[in-house]
């Protein structure tokens, strides 16, 4: 019976080990030329946004009584394409389980959503509603909803939010 040596495959594996790491041991300089576009926000304006619900039963508000439609223009005449996406930010309440607009009214919150889609625009939330842009923005409705459990007193509500426009 032969026995054989492990010494050579030991010198071999060691000489591998040294010449790949003369390999990599060694600088080159390589000249590299990076181009970046950047894409800026869409040049949008968005003007108006008032909603004046006037004089509003709090025995009436049910989440459909009162809706109003959200009187805005949005201008994106200098856009670069016309697929946009919209996000409302804004102090978020949750009243029946869904995120609506806080006002300054305990339990009473403002529901924004698309006219068309009736998607629901979240304030604070991540996502987008994403649109073509033709010319005008989505047109989008405003409803005040009240928590179930509570009872309004009277006086008058506000709610602020920012509507975001920006390239999907």
């Amino acid at each position: 019976m032969r026995r054989r040596s492990s010494a050579p495959l030991s010198l071999s594996l060691s000489a591998l080990m040294l010449l790949s790491a003369s390999v990599y041991a060694g600088n080159k300089s390589v000249k590299m030329t990076l181009r970046i576009a950047v894409d800026a926000p869409p040049p949008c304006t968005v003007t108006g946004g008032t909603v004046n619900f006037n004089d509003v039963l709090t025995t009436k508000i049910d989440g459909t009584n009162y809706t109003q439609t959200v009187g805005y223009s949005l201008n994106c005449d200098k856009r670069i394409v016309d697929a946009l996406k919209m996000q409302l930010q804004g102090t978020v309440v949750t009243i029946n389980g869904e995120s609506v607009l806080k006002t300054n009214v305990d339990g009473l919150g403002i529901r924004v959503r698309t006219v068309n889609e009736h998607t629901l625009l979240e304030p604070g939330s991540t996502s987008w509603f994403h649109f073509n842009f033709s010319g005008s923005g989505p047109a989008l409705e405003a409803t005040p909803v009240k928590n179930s459990a509570t009872t309004l007193s009277s006086g008058d509500f506000t709610a602020g939010a920012t509507l975001v426009v920006d390239y999907q």
